[in-house]
């Protein structure tokens, strides 16, 4: 179930590129024997505020998760806590892992690494993956700032939709095996940092965070998510969570990031009729939204996914043509 809930919820917040759009591969990687469906998931207490939490190559929704719990029990005693991961996979949005440690009143981290597919800053082959980072920390009556963001321009697997649908990607993206810019997502060898050198530092830290402290591989050393399906993808990871409590009330706490998010809605938007959001504001009107009008499929999509469903006597889906210009799941 948590694996479901957490592409659903991706889906749901208008993070298509980790919604259920990755459920044919999982199946794919689980039938090559490189997902473990029935991981043994062990933890490893290293100190009062450290631990390790080994994966046994299972889905990584699952290995994060118990990863998350275990860094919001220690924070609990401590008042702080470090939890690597070990032998993972693709784990989906971060912010499904680091949601739940805001709402325990405490500011939550989550970093995973992935296989090269960014090509660093001057350089014209990739290195590091995308790399994502996420922060939360929580508000009055369950707001909460959430920032959830790859360090490359775009997520991969949003090339990967593209893909799937047939439709172009936007020009500034990504590069081909010759280094030149396309917007053919078939064509794409690499994708850019965003911020040019900063994203591109950015991405290299995190793969320092996730794979040296959990001695996991890194960069060009990590198994390509679309490669061989029948080889571990051996993911670090790295969750953490402060226990706010041990420094302010947590209801001031509360209130003083309420108020910052207020003042900062109340900015002058720079286009007429715009809005400055907050981080994780544009998912929490996804949310709404989806939750009221449904979740958006693409057709190439539907189908995967009712030929994963009759090769286990689940019904179809029914699916209607969309005037959507993107394609995008």
């Amino acid at each position: 179930m948590v694996v479901a809930d957490s592409l659903i919820d991706a889906n749901l917040r208008g993070w298509d590129s980790h919604g259920v759009a990755r459920l044919p591969h999982y199946l794919r990687r689980i039938a090559g024997g490189s997902i473990n469906p029935q991981p043994r998931i062990r933890s490893e207490v290293l100190g009062p505020s450290a631990a390790r939490v080994n994966g046994d190559h299972g889905l990584g929704q699952l290995v994060m998760s118990h990863a998350a719990q275990r860094a919001i029990a220690m924070a609990g005693d401590t008042g702080a806590a470090w939890v690597s991961v070990a032998d993972s996979s693709h784990c989906g949005t971060l912010s499904y892992f680091a949601r739940p440690i805001a709402q325990a009143g405490m500011i939550g981290f989550a970093f995973t690494h992935v296989d090269p597919m960014v090509v660093p800053f001057g350089a014209s082959q990739p290195f590091c993956g995308t790399n994502p980072i996420c922060i939360t920390a929580p508000g009055r009556d369950a707001q909460m700032l959430c920032l959830d963001m790859a360090t490359s321009v775009t997520p991969w697997n949003s090339i990967e939709n593209a893909a799937i649908e047939g439709v172009p990607i936007p020009e500034g993206w990504a590069i081909d095996n010759d280094g030149q810019g396309t917007v053919d997502p078939t064509q794409v060898n690499a994708i850019h940092p965003f911020g040019g050198y900063k994203g591109s530092g950015l991405g290299l830290m995190v793969d320092v965070l996730c794979s040296m402290l959990s001695d996991s591989p890194y960069g060009p050393d990590i198994p390509k998510m679309y490669g061989d399906l029948t080889e571990n993808r051996r993911l670090g990871g790295l969750v953490g969570a402060i226990d706010i409590t041990r420094f302010v009330p947590l209801a001031r706490f509360h209130q003083r990031v309420s108020e910052m998010i207020e003042r900062w809605r109340m900015l002058t938007p720079a286009e007429e009729g715009g809005r400055v959001l907050y981080p994780g504001e544009p998912e929490e009107i996804s949310l709404e939204k989806r939750r009221r009008e449904g979740i958006p499929l693409g057709l190439q999509l539907v189908e995967l996914l009712n030929e994963a469903a009759a090769a286990q006597g689940i019904a179809p889906l029914q699916a209607e043509a969309s005037t959507s210009p993107s394609g995008e799941a």
